[in-house]
């Protein structure tokens, strides 16, 4: 049984579209499958958190239609759920943050959003139908890491949320932000060239965001301060942000978080960076290392931007990153 999760407004709408795709699939092989579109986060969470429950009681939020406490109720009967993601990075974070058991929830996604850099980073076919006739056909799962962040909310609040590709706080976070609100990327999403905001606004941060003192803490090892950050993000996978390799290295099955932090240094030299970045060229630049780590405690003195797969819910002085293991992805 695949339990489709749908966002209809990733990518401009591509979620249908790719639906009316792979839906003829589907009911030519006679699979069973659930259908589920979600407008709203909180409707989504509710339902992938009675999905993956174990056992137990029937859903009766009501934030919830009646058909979907009826599939979670029919999921419950199932030794393990499979989630098949129809949305990009935003989507699959949003499943990722709503499981309650890891252990018999098996994850996969087809590609839609504008980014897809997990879709990227884990071989997912490009092509909607090939990858589904791979799911169907030949059924390949990893046991894959993720990450949590532990970060103090503005109010003071301790939060804790899961990422599926990356967090990071400083230049990459402060992108993130800028293109969750920008005109440009739906425009782009439109001719299929979403990832190009990326590349836009990366350059104007370049010249606008200013830079903080930090102090780095990974594991047990002594701190490292420095005092002009441009940013730091651990990651599990190699490319975040529309396919920028900032831990060529990673590997996200070895329990490690992989971590690349940069000081500031001038205008042309950070430009020029950034374009090595794309040759996965960027560490060999004084101003740039890379480090390896299970846990990652950052701690800046001037507020910053933080994001977990994209999603940026607030600046914070103080965020602690760690890889966990156990994600079940199937392709």
């Amino acid at each position: 049984m695949y339990h489709f999760i749908m966002n209809p407004t990733a990518s401009s709408g591509m979620g249908r579209r790719v639906w009316k795709e792979i839906k003829p699939i589907l009911k030519e092989r006679g699979e069973k499958y659930s259908l589920n579109v979600f407008r709203k986060q909180e409707a989504l969470a509710a339902f992938v958190n009675g999905l993956t429950r174990r056992g137990g009681a029937q859903c009766d939020n009501t934030i919830l239609s009646d058909r979907q406490k009826a599939v979670i109720k029919d999921a419950l009967k199932e030794p393990d759920v499979h989630i098949v993601v129809l949305g990009g990075d935003g989507t699959l974070n949003l499943v990722l943050n709503s499981i309650v058991d890891m252990e018999r929830t098996k994850l996969s996604c087809i590609r839609v959003g504008s980014g897809n850099d997990f879709a990227r980073n884990v071989g997912v076919e490009k092509d909607p139908a090939k990858a589904l006739l791979h799911l169907m056909k030949e059924p390949s799962e990893t046991v894959l890491d993720y990450g949590e962040a532990e970060y103090v909310m503005p109010d003071g609040k301790d939060t804790k949320r899961r990422f599926i590709i990356s967090s990071g706080i400083g230049y990459d976070a402060d992108i993130c932000e800028e293109v969750s609100r920008s005109k440009l990327k739906r425009v782009l999403n439109v001719l299929h060239l979403g990832k190009l905001v990326y590349v836009i606004i990366g350059i104007k941060q370049i010249f606008t965001r200013g830079n903080t003192k930090v102090k780095l803490y990974m594991d047990d090892n002594a701190p490292i301060y420095a005092h002009n950050l441009f940013f730091a993000v651990g990651m599990i996978h190699e490319m975040e942000g529309g396919g920028v390799p900032f831990c060529p290295n990673a590997d996200p099955c070895d329990g490690m978080l992989d971590v690349c932090v940069a000081r500031s240094a001038t205008k042309p030299k950070l430009m020029l960076e950034v374009a090595m970045v794309y040759l996965k060229k960027h560490l060999m630049f004084s101003n740039i290392d890379g480090y390896r780590c299970r846990k990652l405690r950052v701690v800046v003195e001037k507020p910053q931007w933080i994001h977990m797969d994209g999603e940026t819910p607030c600046r914070t002085s103080e965020a602690v990153l760690s890889c966990k293991t156990g994600l079940r992805f199937i392709k």
